[in-house]
């Protein structure tokens, strides 16, 4: 399978890196996983137009709607993982899906990744994605920011002399570093 990855930012080349094992990589493929933010979409699925446009943005509706507009053939889906997440455990929430959906699902299920399309027994639509978004991912990138504020107030303190707590509130400011400047724009226009 050839794919074309759009966008070489921290998560771009993060995927690239995962899915260069299990398709040929290449910019005249018809499969483009769009790894930009949400402001470059327009742009970047126009280029692309009439080919399986992916979108992998932290948001979904608009980023759909988006690729609709220049292609037919669309599949949204976020993957719930990063650079800094563990290896195990990977999700991939669908929002978007049309004939062709099944070879991209497969080379995500490749990475290690379940793929979700169900929320309370319905297909998730963007909208019930980003809504879902809008109450977990807004929430902790807020509190990630906080935590990376409290942390670094605390850096000349050697890692003995840290209680627990402390360490785990540093675990979580380090893990936020897992998003992107694209990801932290795409999910703060799902305000």
């Amino acid at each position: 399978m050839k794919i074309n990855i759009v966008g070489q930012g921290v998560f771009g080349a993060f995927l690239a890196s995962e899915l260069e094992k299990h398709a040929q990589i290449s910019e005249d493929a018809d499969i483009v996983i769009m790894a930009v933010p949400i402001s470059a979409y327009e742009e970047v699925a126009q280029q692309h137009k009439g080919k399986h446009l992916v979108n992998v943005c932290s948001v979904q509706a608009k980023p759909n709607e988006i690729c609709l507009k220049w292609s037919e053939r669309v599949t949204g889906i976020h993957p719930m993982f990063g650079a800094q997440s563990p290896l195990t455990n990977r999700t991939c929430i669908v929002t978007q899906h049309c004939d062709e959906s099944a070879k991209v699902f497969e080379l995500f299920r490749a990475i290690g990744s379940e793929i979700v399309t169900e929320y309370k027994g319905a297909p998730i639509t963007g909208a019930v994605h980003d809504e879902m978004m809008r109450r977990t991912h807004l929430p902790v990138l807020m509190f990630g920011e906080l935590a990376a504020l409290i942390v670094e107030q605390a850096r000349d303190v050697p890692d003995n002399c840290l209680p627990t707590s402390f360490k785990r509130l540093k675990a979580l400011a380090e893990q936020m570093k897992d998003m992107s400047p694209g990801t932290v724009e795409s999910i703060r226009s799902n305000l």
